[in-house]
């Protein structure tokens, strides 16, 4: 698989990623003032959102 890694801060925002060595793609919101850490959009669920920290990495530039 081809696909590059950084983390969440160096990913632009409207970006494809999944959490390293997981299946389920997300579409990076950008980050979340409220909760302080960045918001990811479930890609199969539009109700759904996952948050993760500052220097958490994710896989981006892949195709799925």
């Amino acid at each position: 698989m081809e696909f590059e890694v950084a983390n969440v801060e160096k990913i632009k925002k409207g970006e494809f990623v999944r959490k390293c060595g997981k299946k389920k793609v997300y579409l990076l919101e950008g980050y979340d003032r409220s909760e302080k850490k960045y918001c990811l959009q479930d890609w199969d669920d539009i109700s759904r959102q996952v948050y993760v920290k500052k220097g958490t990495p994710l896989e981006y530039d892949f195709i799925f």
